[in-house]
Order: C-alpha cells, then structure tokens, then sequence
C-alpha cells in the first residue's frame, strides 16, 4: 500500500482536487491518501474560537462555511449537492454551538481548542471521498481519531506508538482510503491534535502502521530547497537526502516537511517523497536511510528566528558536579525548551538558546534555582540577549571535510556578521550558528553562495559620483557585466547612486533608465549620512561602496561605510592623505571589519604604482626615494604648451577632456600632486602629514587665489607672458618643464623642474605618469611604472579593477 498526503493547498479549489484525482489514478497499488484542512481553515477555525470569547464569530463562521459550500458546488453534480451539504451543515452547527458554550462560561481551554480544530480536517476529507466517490473511485472513509491514539496535551498530543499501529493493523490494506490529518484521540475519545503540520505527521504514522511500501507528500513546492527560497533567489532543490539530513532541515525552518514526521518512515526504512501536486512529473526530494551518493558536502542551510541567547556565568560553576542538571531541571519545570547548548571548557558559562517567547521564564527559573550561588557572588546575574537567530548548516558528509567549518567562519566574517555562539554534535551533521536577527538573511546568502558552486555571486554596488569618472564607470559596468555572469557567474546589481545633492535607491538593483533619471528623479538629501545609511540598512552581504568624486564630505563617510563590513573603492585622494591617523584608522577598521578600502585609482588612474609598493614592502624591501610625474594632466597641458596657444587654453583643453579634477587649481596649485606623494610615502612606510611635502609654486598670486574657475581663466591670459617666460627658458636650455614629486630620504617636495634629454622623464608624452623606485635591492637601476596617468576612462577602469579584486575576479 501507498501512502500519500496533500496539503491545504492541493485541496483548496476544484482544479487543484482534480490534479490529486489525476496523481491517485497513477498508483499501480492500493492508496491511503491523507488530506489536511483546505487552505487557511485551521486559522479561520482559530479566529472563531478567539471571537467566541466576546460573541464576535459569526462572520468569520460564515465565511468559512461559504468557502466549503463553493467548493462542493464547483465539485459536484445537483444530486450528490443536497446530502453533501448536510454533512457540511451539520458540523457548522456543532461549531456554532461550542462557540455559544464558550461564550455563555467564558472559557476556551486547549481541549475545546482541538475540538474545533479537528473541524477542517474533517470537513475536507469526507468532501474529497465524496468526489472521488462520484468519479468512480472505490475509497473509504476514515476518522484519524479512531486510528490514532495519543495522550499528553490536547494541542500537541504525543501519540502512543503501539497503539496506534495495533489499531491500524485491522485496516484492509487491498482497500483504498481517506483520512484527515492532524487529527488523533485520547483513551477518553477526546479529540487531540499533532501539532501545526501534523498532517505530515498523520502521513508518517500511517506509512509506518500499514508498513508502506512508500509515502508521498505532496504540497506546492518540488520537495525540500538548499534554502529558503523567499531567502536566497538562486535556492535549488535536494534531489535526495538522509532522514537525518532532513529532519534537521525541517526542524531548522523548511516548512515543507514536518520535523516528526521522519521518525516513523525512518525507525521502518520507508522511502519519502517530497513532490509538487501542480508539477507531478518534477523529480522533487528522495529521502531514504542512504541520502543517496551526493558527493556535496553540504546538503543545505535554513534558520531559526526569534531566539533568545542565555549566559549563565561565574566562578562558582567551574569543577562544580551537577550545575548543568540544575540548569536543565529549572528549565524543565518551567516547560522551557533549550534549542541550543555550549559550554565553555573552563566550565565557567554555560549559553542557551531558546526560544524568545520562552525567554523571561528561563531567566526567573534559572535565578530562582541558583539563588544562592547569585547572592554568595558565585554566579553572575542571569544574562539575556534577545534579537537572536539560529544558522544551521546541514549534511551528512561534512565530517569528512576537512576545514569546512574554517570556510563556513571566514565567509560570514569577511562580511562583518559577528557569531555569538556555536554548536556542534560529535556527528557534524548540523554546526549551528547563533547571530543577530537582522543578519538572517545576509547569512544565508553568504553561506548558500560560498557551498553551492552553482549559485550565482551577488554583488551590491553604492556609488557616489556620476560626473567624468562616475559616468565611465557606469559605462565600463554595462559593458562588463553580462560578460561577468556569464563566465564568472557574477551578478553586480547597483543599488543606490548619488550625486552632490540626490540619490536614487532601489534594494533590487537599479535599471539604466533609472540612473540616468537621478538627476530629474531623485531624491534630494540634505546629508551624505543618509545616502551611506542606505547601505547599512539594506546589511546585503558583498556589499561595496564606491566613490568616485573629489569631495572631503563623502571621503570622511568612509569610516562608517568600514565599520559595517562595506568595503570601500576610492579615486578620491582626500581621504588618504588626510591626517595620517585618520589614514591607518581606515586600514586598521578595513582589516580589524574584514573588508577591503582599495584606493589605487588614487595616484596614476590606472597604473599599479601602490600595489607594487605594497608588494615591494611585503617582500621584506625597503624604499628610500621615490621620483614620479604624477599628474597626467600636467604632463599633458606641459607637454601641449608651445606658447603658440595660450596656456589658460591648454589648461581648459586638459578640463574639458577629464584629465584635471573639476577645480583645475587642485592640479597647478600643486594640491593634488602633493596628495600623491604623501600617499606614495605613507605606503613606503614613511609617517608623513601634508605640512610635511614642499612645494615651488609656479602661477602668479592672482591665478593662484581665483576664487571660481572662471576668473581663474581670466587671470592666466593676462599673465601669459609668465607662462611663455617659464617655457621659453627651459627650450632655450634644451630642457622640457615637468612637475616632478619626489621623496628623498624621507623629504618630500613638489616643484616644476626642467628635465634634460638625459631623463627619463624628458620623452614622458601626452597625460603619461612615471614613477622611478629607488630601493636597497634596486639601487642602480630603479623599478619604473610607466603610462596613462589621468582621464575618466582610463580612471573608471582603475576603478573597475579594484572593484574586481574585491569581488576575488
């Protein structure tokens, strides 16, 4: 004989009952089918025994009555109708009057509770045998209640094994039945219920009372996922797993499957098909004693929420026989159920996680029970933290794989989520994580995307800047990033951007459309605080904030995008040449949070001058000077100025092109090459501020101090005979004007210098940078970098890059 079960749902309308009629009909042997109420009747039922209190039940009453006579009217033909809706009647009636009982005493125990919640089951069996009955289907009927017995409370009854099966022993099994969920009695013939989702777990019992050859349980699912799907959108289904495997998964959170339900079909060797009643030929889930010979090592992730964390701390509990029975005990006559145990080995706390409902009862029953020890300063006051879930990670073969659980810690802590405990059985079967509430989802995520190769990377992108550099971006992104999820099954989603005064924020990925509209469309803010709230509100994990402007107001948000685990990549220059122990702080939160703040783009655009430093020194090298034309903008308006042109139009050939900042005095005042060697110096190892880097200024006083760019231009041409003058004397020498930084000996100093053919600097073109290292390995011949050192296409792709090299591309 097989056993099948539908859900609420399979039994809600009339197609729905026709696919069941459809799937029974395939059996090639007897069936017993278990159906529970149809979709939302046992919360409707709850409703009515709630209003019953104050008389308030009728409409829901009807209602409920309402949705079982549309059913039979869609199912059946006129002269089945009339007995059908009798039986209907007759138990609204029965409920009626219980609610007027309860109303009359003022009472509504558990007991009366069951009674009317055995109603749904009831009523959609003995509707479902009728129509299969009118179809042609030989099936009897069954009242669970007569089958299944169990004692204990009337609301989650614990069923009395061997009774039950020697009851079911009389059924015929060349017969083919249906029966209600859920549903069971007491030795008083008192209706008692198995609990929320005890249709499952009526299933199991009768699978394993008529020794099945198989139990099938269908829903609106295609069996058991790696995760929550409503969680992780790339979830994907278990095609076969352990019984064990599967009862920590459904006691863990996947509602699909009734954690009790395993036990009977395991303790008999029954195999268990998870399957979906609107996709029958879907493969769905296999479990059986085996598992099947899944090579993964993980069979899935799921969670428990709104948990509670109790320490229980104190010298007094170290060596000290019988504290934890003493615990347990407390917890026990309280009816408080512990989920989760560690202990220290120094055996001087002891950490529970319980459900919060439960929560205060554990704390008043623990310091009632060590009251003593409490006030003798053994023990510390009962500590509780609440907002707590519960991570599991399932699979049978996890023990078998060596640092797994190293993997498992590394992903969740490269994503700033802090672990609160851990719980681990001798099996590693399940390894249990306790963390914040808030960080459920992000930790899901991170660990379905780390274990399951097939899942696509997620990636969540907050961009301040759409200007030169900030559109480029935008552009290399569109370009790249179905070449990305295709070949490196990365999906890069922008989340939010801004501008110097709007943003635009969608938690599901902005459109291109979108962005372009942020201007017109977006959102005003009066303070960057909110735009970096954004992100540290969404908590998505491989999360990366990105600036690409000038500004100090962004640059100084860096810190509180770092201290939530968003990593940070920067063009921006301010933020590292800032004070130097602002500078390290970043570093230190970047590495002490477990993300990354990646700011290469900050000198040279493109080119890999601070990560061949960086490379330099972790080699155990030292540099002691360092000789750089950094501003690919003045090299070009350098290199273009012949005095032919006057050079305030070079310089607003060098703006319109994007190779200066938006302020051009930022490049020929000098402050922006300053900020490269102070940075160059501080990756050096040198402890340098910005006082600290001389500089030989070269415009007049009146160029230097426009205050706007228009009368900065103004001014240049009235002095362009000082420009002509600098030029002139560097060509009567043979020589060509470069602004060379340099750090000699721990001096740093910017100036414009004349450079002989002799340089290797004289035959630097266009906006090139060259940087020349002097090492004690290298001391003859320096290391040189070499190219393109300014432009909003060649900066965006530096950009780009660093944004790869936190995703690990």
């Amino acid at each position: 004989m097989e056993v099948m079960k539908f859900g609420g749902t399979s039994v809600a309308t009339h197609n729905n009952i026709q696919r069941i009629k459809g799937i029974i009909e395939q059996s090639q042997e007897p069936v017993f089918v278990v159906v529970s109420a149809i979709s939302k009747a046992t919360d409707q039922l709850q409703e009515i025994a709630n209003l019953a209190l104050s008389n308030q039940y009728q409409e829901s009453l009807k209602a409920l009555e309402n949705r079982h006579l549309e059913l039979m009217d869609s199912l059946f033909v006129e002269s089945n109708k009339e007995r059908i809706k009798l039986y209907v009647s007759d138990h609204i009636e029965q409920l009626r009057d219980i609610c007027h009982s309860i109303h009359v005493i003022q009472e509504r125990s558990n007991k009366i509770l069951a009674r009317i919640q055995s109603f749904g089951e009831l009523m959609s069996s003995y509707i479902l045998r009728e129509y299969f009955t009118q179809e042609g289907i030989v099936i009897d009927w069954i009242d669970s209640r007569q089958m299944i017995r169990a004692n204990g409370q009337y609301d989650r009854a614990e069923v009395d094994f061997d009774k039950t099966k020697k009851l079911m022993s009389q059924i015929d099994q060349n017969k083919n039945y249906i029966a209600g969920g859920f549903i069971a009695s007491n030795e008083m013939g008192e209706t008692t219920l198995l609990g929320r989702g005890g249709s499952d777990y009526s299933a199991a019992l009768y699978a394993s009372g008529l020794e099945a050859s198989r139990l099938e349980i269908w829903s609106d699912v295609s069996g058991m996922q790696n995760a929550n799907p409503r969680v992780v959108k790339e979830a994907g289904p278990i095609r076969e797993m352990s019984y064990k495997e599967a009862f920590e998964m459904a006691f863990f959170g996947a509602k699909v499957l009734y954690p009790p339900t395993i036990k009977p079909v395991m303790e008999n060797d029954i195999p268990l098909y998870l399957k979906n009643t609107f996709h029958p030929e879907e493969e769905g889930t296999f479990i059986s004693k085996s598992g099947g010979h899944d090579e993964g090592k993980i069979k899935g992730v799921s969670s428990l929420p709104d948990i509670s964390i109790i320490n229980i701390s104190g010298v007094g509990l170290a060596k000290e026989q019988g504290t934890a029975r003493r615990v347990f005990q407390a917890l026990e006559e309280a009816n408080v159920n512990v989920i989760l145990i560690t202990q220290s080995c120094s055996e001087q706390s002891i950490c529970l996680g319980l459900s919060a409902k439960d929560a205060d009862t554990a704390v008043e029953s623990i310091n009632k029970a060590f009251q003593k020890e409490i006030g003798s300063g053994m023990l510390n006051e009962v500590e509780i933290e609440n907002g707590q879930c519960i991570i599991a990670v399932i699979g049978d073969n996890m023990k078998n794989t060596v640092g797994l659980s190293g993997k498992l810690f590394s992903a969740l802590g490269k994503n700033g989520i802090n672990i609160k405990a851990i719980a681990q059985g001798a099996s590693e079967r399940n390894i249990s994580l306790v963390v914040d509430k808030k960080d459920e989802g992000k930790a899901i995520n991170i660990i379905h995307q780390k274990f399951f190769q097939k899942a696509i990377k997620q990636v969540h992108l907050y961009i301040a800047g759409v200007g030169n550099v900030g559109d480029q971006f935008l552009q290399v992104l569109k370009k790249q990033k179905k070449l990305l999820l295709d070949q490196n099954k990365i999906d890069i989603k922008i989340v939010g951007v801004a501008n110097s005064s709007k943003m635009i924020h969608e938690p599901y990925g902005l459109t291109d459309k979108q962005i372009d509209m942020l201007r017109e469309e977006g959102e005003a803010y009066t303070d960057f605080d909110q735009f970096i709230d954004k992100a540290i509100n969404d908590n998505y994990y491989n999360s990366i904030f990105i600036d690409n402007t000038a500004s100090q107001i962004v640059s100084d948000r860096y810190k509180k995008a770092l201290d939530a685990s968003i990593s940070v990549v920067a063009c921006n220059k301010i933020a590292c040449s800032s004070s130097y122990p602002s500078y390290i702080e970043l570093i230190r939160t970047a590495r002490d949070k477990n993300c990354d703040f990646k700011y290469e783009t900050a000198v040279g655009a493109a080119l890999p001058i601070i990560k061949t430093i960086q490379d330099i020194m972790l080699s155990g090298d030292h540099i002691n000077r360092i000789q750089a034309v950094l501003s690919g903008s003045l090299n070009f308006i350098f290199n273009k100025y012949d005095t032919s042109t006057p050079f305030a139009e070079i310089v607003r050939q060098a703006k319109d092109e994007g190779y200066t900042e938006p302020n051009p005095l930022l490049d020929l005042g000098g402050t922006d090459v300053m900020r490269k060697i102070l940075i160059l110096s501080r990756e050096a190892g040198y402890i340098k501020e910005m006082p600290d880097v001389s500089f030989n200024g070269f415009l007049p006083e009146s160029v230097a101090n426009a205050p706007d760019n228009d009368i900065m231009f103004s001014e240049m041409l009235k002095h362009e005979a000082h420009f002509a003058n600098i030029y002139n004397k560097a060509a009567e020498n043979g020589n060509r004007l470069k602004v060379v930084a340099e750090l000699n000996k721990g001096i740093l100093s910017v100036e414009l210098r004349e450079v002989s053919p002799e340089s290797p600097f004289f035959h630097l073109e266009g906006k090139d940078n060259i940087v020349a290292m002097h090492t004690d390995r290298y001391v003859n011949e320096p290391i040189i970098i070499k190219g393109a050192g300014a432009g909003a296409e060649i900066t965006a792709s530096g950009v780009f890059s660093d944004v790869m090299k936190v995703i690990n591309v």
